[in-house]
């Protein structure tokens, strides 16, 4: 399943294809380049973006990736899910090398995961929700884990909403948790944020939160056993970020996007575009691709594909999304700031 993969073993002193439109992206020993375009739709434009593929240790099937206080954090399962019981881990990558973090705590099965205030951490922690924290100097301990009310289908995607709020969708039932710190720190609730399988069915994975607007953002994918599924939606939050009764869904596509398996989502360019990430056909190889709309007019602007597989929960950074190739336990970088 995973490929071998051709180290580049560059100099130190060498600046990575040095050309301005490389500058964003890490020079490291353990990365070789590889071949991505971009395609504008409206006009079919094709342009090669710069994009490395990095061989770390320190992986076991990455999820997500989350960038918080100039540190890159990666979610591992450990293995296949729901069969990765204490298998997991989250780890630090800075460039050039990954690192284990919290080694005396094994968590089940982490995917999406959300920095919060004082050090706490969000983990969607299959079959339950976990409340971690990690310091500034990576000592680590568990809060408190909790399950969902009437069993979780799959946890999957983790989004904050505040210093103390975040939300976790469960792609096998269609729902999104609402999952709070308690103000004295011990732990924290759950509340389902309202029963979107009425309206979206199953599915639901990666989630996006504006929060100036308070819209909320999320994809539903083929994962949750629903091969109709791959689409984008918008639905607005009330003041007590909830969902209000009686309030619509909005759809953004009328066929279905990709290959279905939508997974990340994030909000860039000042919250004007999303992107998102499709794993292709059963994750085969070279078969994910990106996807960039315009969050006003819903429009697709963009089409990134070429070396990337099994694309999973993405996240964005001073234009360089970082993709965790779930299948082929690498990460892999695109700098996006040429099609922004």
């Amino acid at each position: 399943m995973f490929k071998n993969v051709f180290l580049s073993l560059c100099a130190s002193v060498l600046v990575y294809g040095c050309s301005d439109t490389d500058s964003n992206i890490p020079t490291a020993t353990v990365s070789e380049k590889i071949n991505v375009v971009a395609r504008n739709n409206a006009d079919g434009e094709r342009s090669t973006l710069p994009a490395l593929r990095y061989n770390l240790e320190n992986l076991s099937t990455p999820e997500s990736i989350v960038v918080h206080g100039g540190k890159t954090y990666i979610s591992n399962i450990g293995g296949n899910p729901e069969e990765s019981a204490e298998l997991g881990f989250i780890s630090k990558f800075d460039g050039t090398s990954n690192v284990k973090l919290c080694n005396d705590i094994k968590l089940d099965d982490p995917k999406g995961f959300a920095f919060m205030k004082d050090d706490f951490v969000f983990i969607s922690n299959h079959p339950q929700i976990t409340l971690m924290k990690i310091s500034a100097t990576e000592e680590c301990s568990i809060v408190q884990s909790l399950p969902v009310e009437n069993g979780a289908g799959f946890l999957n995607d983790v989004v904050r909403l505040n210093d103390t709020t975040a939300l976790v969708s469960d792609t096998g039932k269609g729902l999104i948790y609402k999952v709070t710190i308690k103000t004295d720190g011990t732990g924290f609730e759950i509340v389902t944020l309202s029963n979107l399988a009425v309206q979206a069915a199953n599915g639901i994975n990666g989630l996006a939160f504006d929060s100036t607007t308070k819209m909320l953002y999320f994809v539903t994918s083929t994962f949750g056993g629903d091969a109709t599924k791959g689409d984008i939606y918008s639905v607005q939050l009330d003041d007590n970020l909830l969902i209000a009764d009686g309030t619509e869904l909005a759809k953004w596509n009328t066929e279905q996007i990709g290959a279905g398996g939508l997974d990340g989502l994030v909000l860039i360019d000042d919250n004007k575009k999303l992107i998102l990430s499709d794993w292709g056909v059963n994750g085969a190889d070279k078969a994910s691709k990106l996807y960039i709309y315009d969050v006003v007019t819903k429009d697709l602007l963009t089409i990134i594909s070429g070396d990337i597989t099994s694309a999973a929960d993405i996240t964005v950074n001073n234009n360089l999304v970082y993709i965790p190739e779930f299948g082929k336990n690498k990460i892999v970088t695109v700098d996006i700031s040429t099609v922004q």
